[in-house]
C-alpha cells in the first residue's frame, strides 16, 4: 500500500488530478483519480438545483470529456454506465463506465471518495462513501466483475482525502457495529475531556479490511493520508471542505439539509484526464 499526502500536490488549480498505482508504483498511463480543493466552492448537486459554480469548475477539469453526475442518498448503490444520460434523475452513490469519454462525478466534505481502475478491461469509477455507506467499494469491484469480467488482481484502487479517526468520533453503538461486522482494528476506545469514554471510528481502515476480504492487492491500493476536518496547507489555509468543521458551530434548531449548505462540498473524479 502507498500513502501519498494530497495536500502536497495543490497547486494554483482548484482541483488535483493524480494516478493509480499498480505493483506499488504509479500508473503513467489511463485512468487518474482527483478531487476539487476548498478554494474551488461548493461543487453541492441536486438534480433540482443549478449550480453554475460546480459546471464551470467540472468544465475546466473535464474538458472535452463529459461528467456523469448522481444525487447521492448515503447509500451502496453503483450505476454502470455508458452514457452521462444513464444516471439522470437517479439517486445512488457510485459510477463506474468502460467509456473513456466519460467522467464520474461524486461529492464529498468529510466522506470518503473512493475510485478504481483496472487496466486491462479499462473500467474506472467513483464512489463516495460515508459511514452508512462503507462497503460501497466492494459492490463497484463486484460490478466491475461481472459486467465488464474485470478481475480482482488486477484492479487498482484509490482512498482519497477524508475525515480521519483523529476527528471523527462516534457513539458507543457505531463503533460496536464496525468493530463487530467490518473490523475491530477501525474502532479506538478513548477518554472525553469529561472523562467519559469516546469512539474513534478509521473509515480508512475499515474500507482496506474490506478491500483484504474483496481480494484487492495491497500494491494496488494508494492511500491519502490527509484529514479533511483538519489538515492544512504550509500557509495555515484549510485546502479541504469538511461538515464537521465548517458546520461545527452552526444553531441547533437546523435541519440537515441547512447544515450541509454550510460545508465545501467537493467533487470527486475519475477519467481519462
Amino acid at each position: 500500500m502507498t500513502t501519498i499526502s494530497v495536500t502536497d500536490h495543490i497547486s494554483e488549480k482548484n482541483f488535483v488530478l493524480l494516478p493509480f498505482f499498480r505493483d506499488g508504483k504509479p500508473l503513467e498511463t489511463g485512468a487518474r483519480w482527483g478531487m476539487t480543493v476548498r478554494k474551488a466552492g461548493s461543487m453541492r448537486f441536486r438534480w433540482n438545483e443549478n449550480n453554475q459554480n460546480r459546471t464551470s469548475v467540472l468544465k475546466a477539469v473535464c474538458g472535452e470529456k463529459e461528467p456523469v453526475s448522481l444525487e447521492l442518498i448515503h447509500s451502496k448503490i453503483v450505476y454502470a454506465v455508458s452514457a452521462s444520460s444513464d444516471t439522470k434523475e437517479k439517486t445512488g452513490d457510485g459510477i463506474i463506465s468502460t467509456n473513456s469519454s466519460l467522467v464520474p462525478v461524486v461529492t464529498v466534505a468529510d466522506c470518503m471518495p473512493l475510485f478504481l481502475y483496472d487496466e486491462r478491461t479499462g473500467v474506472f469509477g467513483a464512489c463516495h462513501s460515508g459511514w452508512k455507506g462503507t462497503g460501497i467499494i466492494a459492490e463497484a469491484i463486484s460490478l466491475a466483475q461481472k459486467k465488464y469480467g474485470a478481475r480482482v488482481e488486477d484492479i487498482s484502487v484509490a482512498i482519497g482525502p477524508h475525515i480521519h479517526d483523529c476527528c471523527y468520533t462516534v457513539d458507543e453503538e457505531r463503533a460496536r457495529y464496525f468493530s463487530e461486522t467490518v473490523t475491530p482494528d477501525c474502532i479506538t476506545c478513548a477518554t472525553d475531556r469529561n472523562g467519559k469514554a469516546c469512539y474513534h471510528l478509521s473509515l480508512e481502515k475499515a474500507n482496506l479490511a474490506l478491500l483484504s476480504h474483496t481480494g484487492i492487492r495491497e500494491e494496488n491500493i494508494v492511500v491519502a493520508k490527509d484529514c479533511t476536518a483538519c489538515a492544512q496547507s504550509a500557509g495555515g489555509d484549510y485546502p479541504f471542505g469538511s461538515f464537521r468543521r465548517q458546520a461545527a458551530f452552526a444553531p441547533g434548531n437546523l435541519t440537515t439539509e441547512d447544515r450541509s449548505k454550510m460545508m465545501t462540498v467537493q467533487a470527486a473524479f475519475c477519467g481519462w484526464l
